[in-house]
């Protein structure tokens, strides 16, 4: 929320400058005898800064599922390295057979007798050489877990820069509330004035004044409205956030609300460092990576693979001629095994061409699109350069225009004090000092914002040493 300065500022002049028309504000009413109620001393904050994003990167659904993607990438090279392992398969099966009696060269069958016949078998394939295939594979997996955590570290830059609007919002929204109190009061002492001076028929009412007023208090009530609505967004996001219920009430430490602190550095190291360490950047580099892998294990695929292949079974019938004889192979009794070296050759090799082709194709796209991911984030980051050195600037300019508006409003009000100005210079000096109170704040929060955003367009943190020298 872009905060209105103007109207608000103008709207609690007209009011102090109604109740400077008059003498100066009497003192506080005399308050000997009134015994006061004891103040009962506010809990400690609970949430600072540091806390707060803690929490809310521990208990947030959107870090959950990033490193729930980064378990994906995980289990995927897992069974890339186990694919060297022997693969087993067991299988047993059973039926009712007639009894056969007989040699090789007769054999007789009694349908009137039953009886059983179980066969189970053990195989094992054990990959030898599968010319690159199963490599590719574990390049390409972990590839992949360099996505995972590039996009684990892209989901918590998320959550910090939200965190942080609603945090700063929270304070810049406390700020605003203490001059909107201060403001409420003067309407209301100036509204009073006006009211009184009328039913007076005072020659000091001025009714144009009054009507101004009048017009201008609407504006002030819209802003205060809008500032409600700004605190509310602001502790309901930290509350979603946190992942807390709705009852549940989120209360910040009383940090002051000032411009976060860092060096600048020249806008070339904070670009280095995004080409390293900038989420997004990582997330299609490397996704780009893994796609040429996969394009590679494609391409194995066009070759055969060399393999060991064992077997073991047992096969066993009750009424089936069990005794040695003639029988070249015994179909139903019998422990058979045996072992080989065997070459596995799928030759349906056209279509595995054109499928390696467009794995290819689809592998150079990625990388084009990184390139393009790289451009996107080099102009980000000067964009956002520019424009945290603009606030920087304007922070100097607007807190010295602060005390200079200051010295203003002191000067006129002490020539209007002593009957020598006029209440019109009052009001100007008034607008002044603060239109350039609420710029400041408004600056404070801008600049705060952009702190982060910065940090988040490079993937680290500017407030701190940049790496590299």
């Amino acid at each position: 929320m872009r905060t209105r300065l103007f109207p608000l500022a103008v709207c609690i002049l007209l009011g102090m400058g109604h109740a400077l028309a008059a003498p100066p504000p009497p003192p506080a009413a005399d308050t000997e005898g009134v015994t006061e109620p004891t103040a009962t001393p506010e809990p400690e904050p609970a949430w600072t800064w540091q806390r707060l994003i803690d929490e809310i990167e521990r208990t947030s659904p959107l870090m959950r599922a990033a490193k729930q993607d980064l378990a994906t990438f995980e289990a995927k090279l897992s069974q890339a390295e186990w694919a060297w392992f022997p693969s087993f398969k067991l299988e047993g099966s059973g039926t009712v057979t007639p009894k056969i009696t007989g040699d090789a060269l007769q054999s007789e069958t009694d349908w009137g007798t039953v009886g059983y016949f179980l066969s189970v078998k053990l195989a094992m394939v054990q990959p030898i050489y599968t010319f690159g295939k199963i490599a590719a594979l574990k390049d390409a997996a972990r590839a992949g877990i360099d996505v995972g955590k590039a996009q684990v570290e892209a989901a918590r830059w998320e959550l910090r820069v939200l965190a942080r609007k609603a945090y700063e919002g929270r304070m810049l929204a406390r700020e605003l509330d203490k001059i909107l109190d201060d403001g409420r009061k003067w309407i209301d002492k100036a509204e009073k004035r006006m009211e009184r001076l009328r039913a007076e028929d005072s020659d000091e009412y001025d009714q144009l004044e009054h009507l101004r007023l009048k017009a201008r208090v609407a504006e002030f009530y819209t802003l205060d409205a809008e500032n409600r609505l700004l605190n509310v967004r602001a502790l309901q996001g930290l509350r979603l956030l946190l992942s807390l219920p709705a009852e549940a009430e989120v209360t910040l430490a009383d940090a002051p609300f000032a411009p976060v602190e860092y060096e600048i550095e020249p806008v070339e190291r904070y670009v280095a460092v995004a080409m390293r360490h900038e989420p997004k950047l990582m997330v299609a580099r490397r996704g780009a990576k893994a796609q040429h892998a996969l394009a590679d294990a494609k391409e194995a695929e066009l070759w055969p693979d060399l393999a060991l292949v064992g077997e073991v079974g047992l096969r066993r019938a009750n009424e089936v001629q069990d005794q040695p004889s003639s029988f070249a192979n015994d179909a139903f009794n019998g422990r058979p095994a045996g072992a080989a070296i065997v070459l596995r050759w799928n030759l349906d090799v056209p279509q595995r061409l054109f499928r390696a082709e467009e794995a290819r194709a689809k592998a150079l796209k990625v990388s084009a699109q990184a390139e393009a991911q790289r451009l996107l984030v080099e102009l980000k980051v000067r964009e956002l350069y520019q424009d945290l050195e603009n606030k920087r600037e304007l922070l100097e300019v607007f807190s010295e225009a602060q005390k200079a508006s200051q010295g203003w409003l002191t000067a006129t009000w002490d020539t209007y004090d002593a009957g020598f100005g006029s209440f019109r210079d009052v009001m100007d000096a008034l607008v002044q000092f603060y239109s350039k109170k609420f710029g400041y704040l408004q600056m404070v929060y801008e600049h705060n914002l952009l702190v982060l955003e910065l940090s988040r367009a490079i993937g680290y943190d500017i407030t701190r040493p940049l790496p590299g020298g």
